[in-house]
């Protein structure tokens, strides 16, 4: 009895966890309408009520199990819908399930209704079912049938529902990031990096979970304990970070430079003949735009002057939209002045501002009581690992590198 009291009290804090978060974020949707937070309540209350089934099945609840057991499957299979939502509230001005996002939930809905026949069991069949004893007679048939839905929800529909997803969280991820580097210099707590890892970590977890399984066999328990710990983690990882992610659509300035995006790719990827091609195609259609010749040039001159004067680079939240009400112009004109002059987007254009600032430091003789860390935060880096990316892309070495390649020359 202490091992399942042990065991009880561990599913017992995954309920309350989710409980916890879904009724934590429910609370700051309302207080803020910020969507987001909207849709991750809806995931950990799914969450919730899984875990609850899952519990009073392990634990010989059966009773209860004979009128919600059908649950647990359409359950299971909305995590990642409603996870999706969350993705898409997070990277979409005001995201609304609207129309076809629906069909996301379509999934569960069926399995719900292939489940639903559960309910002809008459009482002894039910509770035979759900403590997987032989169904024999009139509704064995019926057993067979749900145990079919079952493994094929599971084993099937679930794998391949989450590769479905990890793919569409993949191509908008990079999407997102394309949206990124058009209009901010940094993308700390905004490039969803956690989300990525969330997926790769959660592989692991069920792979490493059905090992345990199959090597526990005799002893389940030491399997179920492992998920139980496992999605403890797992929940506790996306509720954290789901707090304190910055929500970007707040600012409307993502809707209106979506466009860019496609000239923003070929640019920033090694470029081909038919990628140079590509480009001259794209700047001739700003050609086409409300930009003309003149404003251009204006606009780059007073960037130039602000730059040179104030470096205003150095600012390690300095945004497109900033700067455009800085230079007296909108978004949309200074992004296209710098693509078609610098031939680069606007955190590249930074950050190349900020690389060459830092080469001059590194250089003199007037910084050498700064740490190269002490450097990056000088120039306008948030962290040491994105100064290090970007001087190793400039360069190509790192800052390290570049700096006893200057002691070597020194000598």
């Amino acid at each position: 009895m202490a091992e399942l009291t042990y065991f009880e009290l561990v599913a017992i804090m995954l309920v309350f966890q989710a409980v916890l978060f879904a009724s934590l974020f429910a609370g700051i949707y309302h207080k803020t309408r910020h969507y987001p937070k909207k849709f991750i309540a809806w995931y950990m209350l799914a969450n919730a009520a899984y875990f609850v089934l899952a519990w009073l099945n392990y634990f010989g609840y059966y009773k209860v199990l004979r009128f919600i057991y059908p649950l647990a499957m359409p359950l299971l299979i909305s995590f990642l819908p409603l996870f999706y939502y969350y993705f898409r509230a997070l990277t979409t001005i005001k995201y609304r399930v609207v129309k076809k996002q629906w069909f996301h939930l379509a999934l569960p809905v069926a399995v719900l209704l292939f489940q639903l026949p559960f309910y002809f069991f008459p009482e002894q069949q039910a509770w035979d079912f759900v403590l997987h004893k032989p169904v024999s007679g009139d509704y064995s048939n019926l057993a067979k049938y749900l145990t079919l839905v079952n493994r094929i929800g599971f084993y099937g529909l679930f794998t391949l529902q989450f590769v479905f997803y990890l793919l569409k969280f993949r191509t908008n991820l990079k999407l997102h990031r394309l949206r990124l580097e058009l209009m901010f210099s940094y993308k700390e707590n905004l490039d969803l990096t956690w989300m990525r890892n969330l997926f790769i970590g959660i592989l692991l977890f069920f792979v490493s979970n059905d090992v345990t399984y199959f090597f526990h066999f005799a002893n389940p328990w030491f399997s179920i304990m492992i998920y139980f710990i496992g999605m403890l983690v797992i929940n506790f990882y996306i509720g954290y970070h789901s707090l304190i992610q910055n929500e970007l659509v707040e600012n409307e300035i993502i809707a209106r430079m979506t466009h860019y995006c496609a000239l923003h790719r070929e640019m920033t990827q090694p470029r081909t003949d038919t990628q140079e091609a590509f480009i001259v195609q794209e700047l001739q259609k700003y050609q086409r735009s409300a930009l003309k010749d003149d404003t251009r040039e204006m606009i780059l001159l007073q960037l130039e002057k602000i730059m040179h004067e104030e470096e205003l680079y150095t600012d390690s939240q300095i945004s497109l939209e900033e700067l455009a009400m800085k230079l007296s112009t909108n978004s949309k004109h200074l992004s296209q002045a710098i693509n078609e002059s610098h031939q680069k987007n606007f955190f590249n254009y930074i950050n190349d501002l900020r690389i060459s600032k830092a080469k001059m430091m590194l250089q003199g003789e007037t910084h050498t009581n700064l740490s190269i860390e002490g450097i990056a935060k000088e120039v306008g880096f948030q962290s040491k690992s994105s100064f290090y990316t970007a001087f190793k892309k400039s360069t190509g070495i790192t800052p390290t590198e570049f700096k006893a390649q200057l002691a070597i020359g020194a000598e």
